[in-house]
């Protein structure tokens, strides 16, 4: 079985609203995700699986989930996408400025 891209992780459900995948290092490798948690603007982080452990971390009861990062942090991370098109979606559902 191929492992779970980061665009198909949608769980926890009733939490976990994806907006956007902001950075996928491909299998086995760190994905950055922008979306809604509890309705509020976060961002969300994960390693992807692979081909043998196709779920990832973080995981619960089987299915991939992803772990919301500190408000605090996410501008650092913004300033690392190497994608313009990825720190402008990420800026606008932030709400942070661009400096």
């Amino acid at each position: 079985m191929a492992y779970i891209t980061p665009d198909k992780v949608e769980s926890p459900r009733n939490r976990w609203k994806l907006v956007a995948v902001l950075a996928n290092g491909g299998p086995g490798e760190v994905a950055y995700a922008v979306g809604y948690w509890d309705g509020k603007p976060r961002m969300g982080m994960r390693w992807n699986g692979t081909d043998d452990k196709p779920v990832g971390n973080p995981q619960s009861t089987g299915h991939p989930t992803w772990t919301m990062l500190d408000p605090e942090t996410h501008r650092a991370i913004i300033e690392t996408l190497s994608d313009e098109k990825a720190k402008v979606i990420a800026r606008k559902h932030l709400r942070i400025a661009d400096d």
